[in-house]
C-alpha cells in the first residue's frame, strides 16, 4: 500500500459527519425533487430533480442505537447541506403524527428501504424536499398508486450550521484532491513500467492521447466559430 493510499483512508476517517460517534449506514445518491417553499405563496408548484447525496448515520449499535442522522448533500453545490436527528424521544411523536407502525429500531431499515425504492423504481417510489428560507425544510417520501399520489413519510430538516458546512466542503475538496493525487500517482507507475518494458509503445500511446486532445480542442473551436457565425449573423438580419 502506497502513502497516497494511506492519505484516503486517513482523510475518510475524519469525515465530520462521523464526528460524535457516528457510523454511516446508508450512503448513496438519490434523485430527489427540490421545491422552494415562500412562506406567503407556498412552495413551487413544480421542482427541479437533482441528484443529493443521502447519508444515513447511527450512534451507538445498530441494532440499539440512541440518534440517527440523515444528513443531504449535493456535488454540484457544496453548499447545499441539510440535516436532521432523529431519537426515540422525537421518533414517539413522528410515529403518532404519521401513524408508523414499526418501533424506533426497526426505523433504520425502513428508511434504507424506502430510499433503495426510490433509487431503483423511480416511477413508483419518489422523494420531495421543500426548502424555505429560513433554513427549515422537509423531505416527503411518496408513493405514485397510478390513481393517487400517497405520502409514505415525512420528515423536517434544518440547513446546517456555516461552520458545519466549512468542515463538510474543506473535507470533500481534500478527498477529491487525494483521489487525483492517487490516480496520478497510478498513472506515473504504469508510465514507468511501460517506459522500462516496452518504450516504444509509450511513444504510440502518448502520440494517440496528443491526437484525440487536438480533436477535442479543434471541435470545441469549431463549435464557437459556428456560434460566432450564427451570433453575427442575426444581428444584422
Amino acid at each position: 500500500m502506497d502513502d497516497s493510499q494511506l492519505d484516503l483512508g486517513a482523510l475518510e476517517d475524519i469525515d465530520p459527519s462521523l464526528e460524535g460517534g457516528f457510523k454511516i449506514q446508508f450512503d448513496r445518491e438519490i434523485h430527489i425533487e427540490t421545491r422552494v417553499q415562500d412562506a406567503n405563496t407556498g412552495p413551487q408548484e413544480i421542482g427541479t430533480l437533482e441528484l443529493v447525496r443521502v447519508k444515513i448515520l447511527v450512534q451507538g449499535e445498530q441494532q440499539a442505537f440512541d440518534n440517527l442522522k440523515i444528513e443531504l448533500t449535493s456535488e454540484t453545490d457544496l453548499f447545499f447541506n441539510y440535516n436532521t436527528i432523529i431519537n426515540k424521544d422525537n421518533y414517539k411523536r413522528i410515529r403518532e403524527e404519521q401513524k408508523l407502525t414499526i418501533e424506533y429500531p426497526q426505523f433504520l431499515q425502513m428508511l434504507i428501504k424506502l430510499l433503495n425504492s426510490c433509487h431503483k423504481e423511480p416511477n413508483h417510489f419518489f422523494c420531495v424536499f421543500f426548502m424555505q428560507q429560513d433554513g427549515a425544510a422537509r423531505l416527503d417520501f411518496i408513493e405514485n398508486l397510478e390513481y393517487k399520489f400517497m405520502e409514505m413519510l415525512s420528515l423536517d430538516f434544518s440547513s446546517a450550521s456555516e461552520e458545519t458546512i466549512r468542515q463538510n466542503v474543506s473535507f470533500r475538496y481534500n478527498l477529491m484532491k487525494a483521489k487525483l493525487q492517487f490516480v496520478q500517482n497510478r498513472l506515473n507507475d504504469i508510465a514507468s513500467l511501460i517506459k522500462l518494458k516496452n518504450p516504444s509503445l509509450l511513444v504510440q500511446i502518448n502520440k494517440a492521447s496528443a491526437g484525440v486532445s487536438q480533436n477535442q480542442s479543434t471541435q470545441n473551436a469549431s463549435k464557437y466559430l459556428g456560434q460566432s457565425k450564427k451570433n453575427n449573423t442575426s444581428k444584422f438580419v
